[in-house]
């Protein structure tokens, strides 16, 4: 019996340095998420050409609160203005992990052009920003069919065709509102 003590004894420094342990030692950190990989030169390219669009778009919406003449020019300017602030807002995110930050005021030219339709009211307001709405997305929508054919990156593609239904939206709505001009024919005697 005493042997079963001195034993017990014996083994309870034992149980408590046990009891003391911790666990297992903690995992290292794990190692910072890699970026992604830098888009090409045409991607990048497209990025900007994309922004610069929704900032001329935004800014020439915005003037449309207070410079259009028309309520259905400056309900499709109200449109425009929040499509294309998500468009930029859902580009931002997708541009992000690439080290890609988007510039957050027009060109020159394009914030002189918007200058310029800043000085206009009413009537003439309404028919420069529908003009610029039917004619000046012709060469963005050619630069979104360029990328949505040529991008290897599947988020860019649907970016772009996102885009391309956007743009094609308000260029309709801008050819329904926008009045006709009538052809005047002369009679020759």
């Amino acid at each position: 019996m005493m042997r079963h003590r001195l034993l017990a004894l014996s083994a309870l420094p034992l149980l408590a340095l046990a009891a003391c342990n911790p666990g297992p030692p903690p995992a290292p950190p794990l190692p910072p998420l890699s970026k992604a990989a830098p888009l090409d030169t045409a991607d990048a390219s497209f990025v900007q050409t994309l922004n610069e669009a929704d900032l001329v778009d935004i800014a020439l919406g915005n003037l449309a609160a207070t410079h259009a003449g028309r309520n259905d020019v400056r309900a499709l300017a109200a449109t425009v203005v929040k499509d294309h602030t998500d468009d930029r807002t859902a580009l931002g995110k997708l541009v992000s992990p690439h080290d890609i930050t988007l510039t957050a005021s027009p060109m020159r030219e394009d914030q002189e052009m918007i200058d310029r339709l800043g000085k206009l009211y009413g009537t003439r307001f309404d028919s420069a920003f529908l003009t610029h709405i039917k004619s000046g997305h012709v060469s963005l929508d050619r630069s979104l069919v360029q990328e949505i054919a040529t991008t290897k990156d599947d988020d860019l593609k649907s970016l772009a065709g996102s885009a391309q239904k956007m743009i094609a939206g308000h260029v309709a709505t801008a050819e329904a509102i926008a009045p006709t001009r009538r052809t005047v024919r002369h009679r020759h005697r």
